[in-house]
């Protein structure tokens, strides 16, 4: 009497696994999520790279650098859809057992029988199986120098999924639009904060944006000189504008002077001299900084007082002189 139910149930025994399909997004692109718990950085893989790229035995999370097999990789809530989706097709394939043996108890009984009896299955309505859908497209978009392989997210990436690459130039413009939104956070912090707090945490971010600039700008010029001469600078040299300056002189003919020229050198010491008192002096003024920058405004024993459009100049100054760095290397 139940006999496609039973056939049914022994199938889903032998049953190892449920294929559940999985949509891309409207650009072609795979959700992914770090599985370390501390993590959870969202974001995408475009779904070629994935398949043709991206090694099964390790992907490397874009934020934290944290490796585990491709499989690993699924975000939460599409877990939980896939697991809503294995459950449906079980779902599905029982009604439609209990149905068929429903059918087929009523074709087997005589009209004229004294006794009969019916199956009648009722309720149980098939779920609606629909792909695993994707996220829409996410903001920013890189390829990877190393490897080619194309990836999406939203804030800030410092690996590329597929091979674990830390490209110094990537993080460099994350670093400078990170200061330039830090800069625009006046207004939106004095609207929803206290007055103080607010003042405290629009301080501590721009002189934050100031210190990450330098930092930013001495890993990419590291990177860039070790790729140019095969040797590996001095550490932090590239803290120092003038002898950061004479390294790549010695090496290419061409200090900073020739990209940017004097008067936008000038000011840049200005900013490289605050950064160093920022992170040395907490931003107390000595005689030192003056003599360093040439900068008249401050008396000694004043506090650095760093505005928004210092920020965002000097995120400007850092990317041209980079920028006409990089021309010059590959000319």
């Amino acid at each position: 009497m139940f006999k496609n139910l039973q056939r049914e149930l022994e199938r889903l025994g032998r049953m190892k696994e449920i294929s559940v399909p999985i949509e891309s997004d409207s650009e072609g692109y795979l959700d992914k999520e770090c599985p370390s718990a501390s993590c959870l950085f969202f974001f995408k893989i475009y779904g070629e790279d994935w398949s043709n790229i991206v090694r099964d035995e390790e992907v490397f999370c874009p934020s934290c650098g944290h490796v585990a097999p491709a499989a690993s990789w699924y975000p939460r809530e599409q877990v939980e859809a896939g697991r809503s989706y294995a459950l449906g097709t079980i779902t599905n394939s029982m009604n439609k057992a209990m149905r068929a043996d429903a059918t087929a108890s009523k074709r087997r009984q005589h009209r004229n029988s004294f006794l009969s009896i019916n199956i009648d299955a009722k309720g149980g309505k098939d779920a609606v199986l629909v792909p695993v859908a994707a996220t829409e497209p996410m903001r920013l978009r890189t390829t990877c120098e190393n490897c080619g392989c194309r990836y999406s997210y939203v804030g800030a990436a410092y690996f590329c999924p597929s091979c674990g690459a830390n490209s110094a130039s990537h993080t460099f413009m994350q670093t400078l639009n990170a200061s330039r939104t830090a800069a625009g956070l006046g207004d939106t912090l004095r609207n929803t904060l206290e007055p103080d707090d607010a003042a405290v945490m629009i301080r501590t971010l721009l002189e934050k944006a100031i210190q990450d600039t330098v930092m930013s700008f001495q890993r990419l010029n590291e990177q860039l000189y070790e790729r140019q001469s095969g040797k590996t600078a001095r550490r932090n040299v590239f803290q120092n504008l003038d002898k950061g300056s004479e390294l790549w002189a010695a090496e290419i003919g061409h200090g900073y002077v020739d990209l940017i020229g004097q008067i936008r050198l000038d000011q840049l010491r200005i900013y490289f001299q605050q950064r160093h008192l920022l992170a040395h002096q907490q931003g107390i003024v000595d005689q030192d900084y003056i003599d360093r920058s040439g900068d008249q405004t401050y008396a000694i024993g004043q506090r650095l007082l760093i505005r928004d459009s210092a920020v965002n100049e000097f995120a400007d100054l850092v990317e041209e002189l980079s920028q006409q760095l990089i021309v010059k290397l590959e000319s």
